[in-house]
């Protein structure tokens, strides 16, 4: 069954991208117009199911458009116009996207995104900041926020963030106070502290401009619409106010609205060093990234 799985997965874009295609234009759309929502369509289907990486499914289908681009891209009156060569068309509409300041912006914080985690430097930052703070449950709610906050600016996806740099750290501190999930003893810590770990996710995306790939996206969609250009330090001003109440307040409602039974403790500082130690210095991190 697994591979009979697999191959819908593969299958299903195109059957989108078909039925549609065969369907009825609807009135006051061009028959290319529709097409291309077809495409537009599986390639959204694609995305969501993943036969392949999303970057490969985007790919494939601004070049089945770029290649389909007489009946897809242009309308018959372009095509009838002297001197009008779609292959050139297609290919400058093809690569347009990469002369967009925003996408090199994306790509630029992801690859510091890249070098924090080759180089472990998210995760011993996250430890030292558990090392330091961890002793008293409150301050290890704000050890959270924190390690997400320094994180956020060059980590561009609070998937990659969260579940990638902060969570397996989190996910060792409960155990350490005996405190399991699906069980009364998750409200000894194990509750807060992932609490915390997703309202500190959700926090830090919006604060700055880089801190979540939509972010930035939606930078681009406001630059069109109203040509107004927003930049990262304005984006981070106008949330500046905000930001400093969230981060503030939030590790603190948190542990007075969803209180934790156990409110001090020195095994989460002691695992932290341990941690630190198998690390090693940073130095040798470095070098292994360049590798």
């Amino acid at each position: 069954m697994a591979p009979l799985t697999a191959w819908w997965r593969y299958l299903a874009p195109l059957l989108v991208i078909a039925i549609i295609a065969v369907l009825p234009v609807p009135s006051g759309l061009e028959s290319h117009t529709w097409r291309y929502f077809a495409v537009f369509a599986g390639v959204i289907v694609g995305l969501i199911l993943e036969p392949v990486p999303g970057a490969v499914v985007a790919m494939i289908g601004i070049s089945i458009i770029a290649i389909l681009s007489p009946w897809l891209l242009f309308s018959p009156e372009q095509l009838a116009q002297d001197g009008f060569k779609f292959t050139a068309k297609a290919l400058s509409w093809a690569v347009s996207g990469f002369s967009n300041s925003v996408i090199w912006l994306i790509f630029a914080a992801f690859m510091f995104g890249t070098g924090y985690e080759k180089t472990g430097l998210g995760r011993r930052i996250a430890l030292i900041l558990v090392k330091k703070m961890g002793h008293r449950t409150l301050f290890l709610g704000y050890a959270v926020m924190l390690s997400e906050l320094i994180l956020a600016p060059v980590t561009p996806s609070n998937s990659a963030r969260g579940a990638g740099i902060v969570y397996p750290i989190i996910r060792n501190l409960p155990p350490l106070y005996h405190s399991q999930p699906n069980d009364a003893s998750s409200r000894s810590i194990g509750s807060y502290i992932m609490w915390m770990g997703i309202t500190a996710d959700c926090v830090t995306s919006a604060v700055f401009l880089t801190a979540m790939a939509p972010n930035l996206l939606l930078m681009g969609l406001m630059k069109s619409a109203s040509h107004a250009a927003l930049g990262w330090g304005d984006w981070f001003l106008g949330m500046l106010p905000l930001s400093i109440l969230l981060v503030l307040l939030v590790p603190w409602l948190a542990y007075v609205f969803y209180p934790p039974v156990l409110k001090s403790g020195d095994q989460v500082p002691r695992w932290a060093e341990t941690e630190l130690k198998t690390m090693g210095r940073f130095a040798h991190a470095k070098k292994e990234c360049w590798r």
